[in-house]
């Protein structure tokens, strides 16, 4: 069973649908979908009835609910505990020009990395 199977259901719960879902998530239909096949073969039981367009939890979906948020609060516990030993986490987007990036960016960037090298090395974050 995987974290993103259990995120995508949760999802679709929160949602109330697939293509919702996808849209939150950034996925594609078919991706979702994947995922939950994937969760309904693990267990052996369908999660949600589909009718229509819209997709209603089963039983087995109603009592796999907490369970799955339980296991999400864990593993957001669980990422805490590196962040918390100091390690240096997030995303860094970047939009620049093309000319730019090819002539100027280089050195800015070889910069950034020394810096934060020099930081880790020294332990201050």
């Amino acid at each position: 069973m995987e974290i993103r199977h259990l995120v995508t259901f949760i999802t679709i719960v929160e949602h109330e649908g697939f293509t919702k879902a996808a849209e939150h998530l950034g996925y594609a239909q078919s991706t979702i979908t994947l995922h939950i096949k994937a969760l309904e073969e693990e267990i052996n039981y369908p999660l949600f009835d589909r009718i229509g367009k819209r997709v209603i939890l089963t039983e087995t979906g109603k009592k796999l609910l907490p369970h799955a948020q339980k296991m999400l609060e864990l593993y957001q516990m669980i990422k805490e505990v590196t962040a918390a030993q100091g390690e240096l986490t997030g995303n860094i987007v970047i939009s620049i020009g093309e000319t730019l990036l090819i002539y100027r960016f280089p050195p800015i960037i070889e910069e950034f990395k020394n810096c934060i090298l020099m930081s880790i090395s020294s332990g201050t974050n």
